[in-house]
Protein backbone atom coordinates (compact mmCIF):
# COMPACT_ATOMS: atom_id res chain seq x y z
CA UNK A 1 0.00 0.00 0.00
CA UNK A 2 2.94 2.34 0.57
CA UNK A 3 3.73 2.19 -3.16
CA UNK A 4 0.18 3.22 -4.05
CA UNK A 5 0.27 6.12 -1.60
CA UNK A 6 3.59 7.27 -3.04
CA UNK A 7 2.28 7.09 -6.61
CA UNK A 8 -0.87 8.98 -5.65
CA UNK A 9 1.24 11.70 -4.05
CA UNK A 10 3.38 11.95 -7.18
CA UNK A 11 0.30 12.16 -9.38
CA UNK A 12 -1.26 14.88 -7.24
CA UNK A 13 1.90 16.94 -7.59
CA UNK A 14 1.99 16.54 -11.40
CA UNK A 15 -1.72 17.26 -11.82
CA UNK A 16 -1.51 20.39 -9.66
CA UNK A 17 1.28 21.75 -11.89
CA UNK A 18 -0.87 21.83 -15.05
CA UNK A 19 -1.26 25.30 -16.53
CA UNK A 20 -4.96 26.17 -16.11
CA UNK A 21 -5.07 28.32 -19.25
CA UNK A 22 -3.62 25.55 -21.41
CA UNK A 23 -6.00 23.03 -19.85
CA UNK A 24 -8.98 25.30 -20.53
CA UNK A 25 -7.78 25.70 -24.11
CA UNK A 26 -7.89 21.91 -24.52
CA UNK A 27 -11.37 21.72 -22.98
CA UNK A 28 -12.57 24.33 -25.50
CA UNK A 29 -11.02 22.39 -28.37
CA UNK A 30 -12.89 19.26 -27.27
CA UNK A 31 -16.13 21.26 -27.53
CA UNK A 32 -15.50 22.14 -31.18
CA UNK A 33 -17.25 20.50 -34.10
CA UNK A 34 -14.27 19.18 -36.05
CA UNK A 35 -12.42 15.94 -36.71
CA UNK A 36 -9.91 14.81 -34.11
CA UNK A 37 -6.85 12.67 -34.83
CA UNK A 38 -4.74 11.09 -32.08
CA UNK A 39 -1.20 9.74 -32.16
CA UNK A 40 1.53 8.60 -29.82
CA UNK A 41 4.16 5.91 -29.71
CA UNK A 42 4.52 3.02 -27.25
CA UNK A 43 2.54 3.42 -24.04
CA UNK A 44 1.85 7.04 -24.94
CA UNK A 45 0.19 5.71 -28.08
CA UNK A 46 -2.00 3.43 -25.99
CA UNK A 47 -3.02 6.40 -23.85
CA UNK A 48 -3.75 8.38 -27.03
CA UNK A 49 -6.03 5.54 -28.21
CA UNK A 50 -7.77 5.45 -24.83
CA UNK A 51 -8.49 9.17 -24.99
CA UNK A 52 -9.57 8.91 -28.64
CA UNK A 53 -12.11 6.26 -27.65
CA UNK A 54 -13.45 8.38 -24.81
CA UNK A 55 -13.78 11.45 -27.03
CA UNK A 56 -15.64 9.32 -29.59
CA UNK A 57 -18.05 8.34 -26.81
CA UNK A 58 -18.84 12.04 -26.42
CA UNK A 59 -20.10 12.12 -30.00
CA UNK A 60 -17.04 13.53 -31.77
CA UNK A 61 -15.55 12.26 -35.03
CA UNK A 62 -12.28 10.68 -33.96
CA UNK A 63 -9.48 8.77 -35.68
CA UNK A 64 -6.24 7.14 -34.53
CA UNK A 65 -3.22 7.70 -36.77
CA UNK A 66 -1.92 4.43 -38.16
CA UNK A 67 -5.23 2.57 -38.18
CA UNK A 68 -6.31 1.27 -41.59
CA UNK A 69 -9.58 3.21 -41.56
CA UNK A 70 -8.02 6.59 -40.70
CA UNK A 71 -8.57 9.11 -43.51
CA UNK A 72 -6.20 11.87 -44.58
CA UNK A 73 -5.98 14.78 -42.20
CA UNK A 74 -7.31 18.02 -43.70
CA UNK A 75 -7.38 21.71 -43.04
CA UNK A 76 -9.45 22.41 -39.93
CA UNK A 77 -8.78 19.02 -38.34
CA UNK A 78 -6.99 18.71 -34.99
CA UNK A 79 -4.11 16.29 -34.41
CA UNK A 80 -3.46 15.57 -30.74
CA UNK A 81 0.04 14.22 -30.21
CA UNK A 82 0.96 12.49 -26.96
CA UNK A 83 4.73 12.33 -26.62
CA UNK A 84 6.96 12.79 -23.61
CA UNK A 85 9.90 14.06 -25.65
CA UNK A 86 8.05 15.34 -28.73
CA UNK A 87 11.40 14.86 -30.46
CA UNK A 88 11.21 11.47 -32.17
CA UNK A 89 11.48 11.45 -35.94
CA UNK A 90 7.89 10.30 -36.45
CA UNK A 91 6.44 13.01 -34.21
CA UNK A 92 8.54 15.73 -35.85
CA UNK A 93 7.36 14.56 -39.29
CA UNK A 94 3.72 14.48 -38.19
CA UNK A 95 3.96 18.04 -36.88
CA UNK A 96 5.50 19.18 -40.17
CA UNK A 97 2.84 17.45 -42.29
CA UNK A 98 0.01 18.75 -40.13
CA UNK A 99 1.25 22.32 -40.38
CA UNK A 100 1.81 22.07 -44.16
CA UNK A 101 -1.76 20.84 -44.69
CA UNK A 102 -3.27 23.58 -42.56
CA UNK A 103 -4.56 21.28 -39.86
CA UNK A 104 -3.90 22.16 -36.23
CA UNK A 105 -1.60 20.24 -33.91
CA UNK A 106 -1.98 20.08 -30.14
CA UNK A 107 1.04 18.63 -28.39
CA UNK A 108 0.84 16.95 -24.98
CA UNK A 109 4.43 16.66 -23.75
CA UNK A 110 7.00 17.14 -21.01
CA UNK A 111 9.20 19.14 -23.38
CA UNK A 112 8.72 22.89 -22.75
CA UNK A 113 11.00 23.80 -25.67
CA UNK A 114 8.60 22.13 -28.13
CA UNK A 115 5.67 24.15 -26.78
CA UNK A 116 7.40 27.40 -27.67
CA UNK A 117 6.54 26.71 -31.31
CA UNK A 118 3.50 24.45 -30.92
CA UNK A 119 0.08 24.66 -29.32
CA UNK A 120 -0.27 22.27 -26.42
CA UNK A 121 -0.17 21.23 -22.82
CA UNK A 122 2.95 20.82 -20.72
CA UNK A 123 2.88 17.88 -18.34
CA UNK A 124 5.59 18.24 -15.69
CA UNK A 125 6.13 14.52 -15.23
CA UNK A 126 9.05 12.14 -15.34
CA UNK A 127 9.89 10.31 -18.56
CA UNK A 128 12.14 7.35 -19.28
CA UNK A 129 14.99 9.82 -19.96
CA UNK A 130 15.00 11.26 -16.42
CA UNK A 131 16.19 14.64 -17.65
CA UNK A 132 17.22 17.38 -15.28
CA UNK A 133 14.17 19.20 -13.97
CA UNK A 134 11.82 16.22 -14.21
CA UNK A 135 10.15 15.29 -10.92
CA UNK A 136 11.37 12.28 -9.01
CA UNK A 137 9.32 9.12 -9.13
CA UNK A 138 9.42 5.57 -7.88
CA UNK A 139 7.77 4.49 -11.12
CA UNK A 140 9.73 3.06 -14.05
CA UNK A 141 10.18 4.63 -17.47
CA UNK A 142 7.39 6.99 -18.53
CA UNK A 143 4.67 5.70 -16.21
CA UNK A 144 4.25 9.05 -14.48
CA UNK A 145 3.81 10.89 -17.78
CA UNK A 146 1.40 8.35 -19.27
CA UNK A 147 -0.78 8.17 -16.16
CA UNK A 148 -0.90 11.94 -15.91
CA UNK A 149 -1.88 12.33 -19.55
CA UNK A 150 -4.67 9.79 -19.13
CA UNK A 151 -6.15 11.57 -16.12
CA UNK A 152 -5.76 15.10 -17.50
CA UNK A 153 -7.17 14.41 -20.97
CA UNK A 154 -10.01 12.29 -19.58
CA UNK A 155 -10.89 15.16 -17.22
CA UNK A 156 -10.76 17.65 -20.11
CA UNK A 157 -13.28 15.56 -22.04
CA UNK A 158 -15.58 15.42 -19.01
CA UNK A 159 -15.23 19.19 -18.53
CA UNK A 160 -16.10 19.71 -22.20
CA UNK A 161 -19.36 17.84 -21.63
CA UNK A 162 -20.55 19.41 -18.38
CA UNK A 163 -23.80 20.57 -19.96
CA UNK A 164 -24.79 16.97 -20.72
CA UNK A 165 -25.43 13.79 -18.79
CA UNK A 166 -22.06 12.32 -19.72
CA UNK A 167 -22.77 8.78 -18.61
CA UNK A 168 -25.96 8.57 -20.68
CA UNK A 169 -24.33 10.20 -23.71
CA UNK A 170 -21.20 8.08 -23.49
CA UNK A 171 -23.13 4.86 -22.88
CA UNK A 172 -25.24 5.48 -25.99
CA UNK A 173 -22.09 5.49 -28.12
CA UNK A 174 -20.26 2.72 -26.26
CA UNK A 175 -19.63 -0.44 -28.26
CA UNK A 176 -22.62 -2.77 -28.41
CA UNK A 177 -20.80 -5.48 -30.39
CA UNK A 178 -19.33 -7.13 -27.31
Amino acid sequence: MLTLKTILGEMESVLNSVNKEHYTNLVEKFKEDRRFFFVGEGRSGLIAKTIAMRLMHSGKTVFVVGETTTPAIQEGDLLIIVSGSAATGNIVNLLKTTNEIGAEAFLVTTNPAKLESENGLLIKAATKSRKEGEPSTIQPLGNQFDQSVHLILDAAIIDSQLETDTNTTFKRLHSNLE
